[in-house]
């Protein structure tokens, strides 16, 4: 019998040099962590890294994985199979002991501004408490180095009160896209934000 599915999801702003340094970061303090790139492969031999560097922080969508909760074994016979009528393989970014690590990206709309990714987990709750424990440790550790954001008008230059409260963004997206010659921080066409703290 199955519990509760939990889904947990935080809408991040990072370059690539975020990126870098959050898996530095990360493997520092969960030594179990590796990286696994999200893409369309010809086997199951599918990239993992220990840390990211600038090049592999280019590449869009990853996973992160702990090692100590779903072997790379399991993670390749599992979570990496074939589409039908395919013979590329692919790849899952999230269950048992996975989170899902979507990079922003330079918004389509608007050139000028960076406009979020995101952290996502989908476990259950009762069968997968290792899980659990490894995605609030995760999300402690990227909130630990992150700057909060908050809405801007951009004709009155008027910012919010309040932070988001699912948004944020590493030092490095928040000196970058500080509202400051156009650049923004975004998350849709009619949404940009700034750190107030840069």
């Amino acid at each position: 019998m199955t519990g509760k599915i939990k889904l947990s999801t935080l809408q991040i702003f990072m370059t690539a040099v975020d990126v870098v340094e959050f898996s530095k970061v990360l493997k520092d303090q969960i030594e179990s962590v590796k990286f696994i790139t999200q893409g369309i492969w010809p086997d199951r031999n599918i990239p993992i890294f220990d840390i990211l560097d600038m090049e592999t922080a280019k590449n869009i969508h990853f996973c992160i994985i702990n090692i100590d909760i779903l072997s790379i074994e399991n993670y390749k016979k599992n979570y990496v199979g074939h589409y039908p009528n395919s013979t590329d393989y692919r790849n899952a970014v999230v269950g048992e002991g996975l989170v899902g690590f979507s990079c922003s990206r330079i918004a389509d709309y608007n050139i000028e501004s960076l406009m979020n990714g995101w952290l996502t987990a989908s476990y259950d709750l009762l069968e997968e408490p290792e899980t659990d424990k490894f995605v609030k440790a995760v999300w402690k550790i990227f909130k630990k180095g992150a700057k909060k954001v908050y809405l801007i008008n951009r004709e009155t230059g008027q910012i919010a009160d309040k932070p988001e409260t699912r948004f944020f963004a590493w030092p490095d997206a928040a000196k970058k896209f500080n509202g400051e010659n156009g650049h923004y921080l975004t998350n849709h066409a009619f949404a940009y934000f700034v750190a107030k703290d840069v």
